[in-house]
């Protein structure tokens, strides 16, 4: 018995294909890339005529039958070889020449689906039939020869590929029209070049993503550079934006990108941006001087309302308030009644004091206050400690304000 037997060799073959079919398949689906598609069919139809010859070998199975199934599936399997490899040097091969070769199969399809074998007809259209596939290989690699000649990336990795893996083709036709021999490798030569026309084409298309890639970083960082100072991106701290508009700004232009940003100094900014990736944003700003609110701070035209019983703490946070630019009522320990109703509150008692504020038209009024101290209670307020800084009620400040 044979370590390797024609059956053994055709299995090996067919497994070999199967594999790179699923490899091929799916990496053509998740990309959508055609040139990968045509060769996972490829690698399936040669697969199935190496698997219908290893079946074929069992005594029950005839021959003639097997002969002529094999020899349709070559004929499938080498026009979506010429479709894929169109689509590999798309500028060298021409568009049709999957067709051609499709019309000139048609003895082929004829001499296995009505002549009788055997009969001389046969005969003379099995030799067109080679022949065929022999003028194919050849332009194949004249082409690719064009591709590589002409600095094509895959033409100077594949035409060595072409040229070699052709040989087993020819010996294979030769043995089997000159001398009657079936010696059936091809399938061998298909995987290893199938296998470098995928490396080679998923090297390709890595190397172009990446060119890709930095001729888009290139391009943003050129229309970064023509608005110097203005340009940010929500992905990448810095530090003018940090100092301009505190460090929460990324937060607050991801969460409303159209709405204008009040920066420390009190002035209003007008964000362009557009979409980076799934949430972050890339643009500029662009300052609104026709809606300052003037020189004194940000709070200028802004009436706060402070109402503390620590009369320390109370004259700290009024000179806060004051050189912001804000027109502060000392409400004390009670709140008004009836008006005038603030822009802004801040009161240091309990909460529940200011239902008397609140009475009858607190849905009308939406008032923005802050609670200094106290219990955590639910309502549209926020709530700070007693002994804050400077820094941590501006930026609240500014927030609230910035709720149009």
């Amino acid at each position: 018995m044979q370590l390797l037997d024609w059956p053994f060799l055709d299995a090996l073959q067919a497994g070999a294909l199967l594999a790179l079919f699923v490899s091929f398949g799916m990496d053509a689906l998740a990309r959508r890339d055609r040139m990968m598609g045509w060769m996972a069919l490829t690698c399936l139809l040669v697969a199935l005529r190496h698997t219908v010859l290893a079946a074929g070998s069992q005594p029950a199975w005839n021959p003639d039958l097997v002969d002529r199934a094999q020899s349709l599936l070559v004929a499938f399997g080498f026009i979506t070889l010429c479709l894929a490899i169109t689509e590999l040097f798309p500028r060298h091969i021409p568009r049709r020449f999957p067709a051609w070769i499709a019309l000139a199969l048609i003895p082929n399809y004829v001499r296995n689906l009505v002549l009788v074998h055997p009969s001389q007809a046969e005969v003379w259209t099995h030799l067109a039939y080679n022949l065929l596939f022999l003028v194919g290989c050849v332009l194949i690699i004249y082409w690719s020869l064009r591709a590589r000649q002409d600095g094509d990336p895959m033409g100077r990795r594949l035409f060595l590929a072409f040229l070699l893996l052709t040989v087993p083709v020819v010996v294979e036709i030769a043995a089997q029209s000159l001398f009657g021999i079936k010696i059936r490798l091809s399938g061998f030569s298909l995987v290893i070049l199938a296998m470098a026309i995928g490396t080679s084409w998923q090297r390709l298309v890595v190397q172009t993503m990446e060119t890709r890639i930095h001729r888009a970083e290139t391009e943003v960082e050129v229309w970064r550079s023509l608005v110097p100072g203005n340009a940010f991106r929500t992905d990448r701290p810095s530090a003018l934006m940090e100092g301009l508009f505190g460090t929460g700004w990324a937060d607050r232009v991801r969460e409303n990108p159209e709405a204008p940003l009040v920066a420390l100094d009190g002035g209003s900014y007008r964000l362009r941006t557009r979409l980076l990736g799934h949430s972050e944003r890339l643009g500029w700003y662009e300052r609104e001087d026709d809606s300052q609110p003037g020189p004194r701070g940000f709070l200028a035209g802004w009436t706060v309302a402070l109402g503390m019983d620590d009369p320390a703490a109370s004259v700290r946070i009024q000179e806060w308030l004051r050189s912001w630019g804000a027109d502060v009522q000392l409400w004390g320990t009670v709140p008004p009644r009836e008006g005038p109703y603030p822009s802004v509150l801040i009161w240091a008692r309990e909460p529940s004091i200011l239902a008397v504020w609140r009475e009858d038209d607190l849905l009308r009024r939406r008032p923005r206050w802050v609670q200094l101290g106290g219990p955590t209670t639910a309502g549209p307020h926020v709530r700070l400690d007693v002994d804050l800084e400077a820094t941590g009620l501006r930026e609240t400040l500014r927030e609230l304000l910035s709720r149009h």
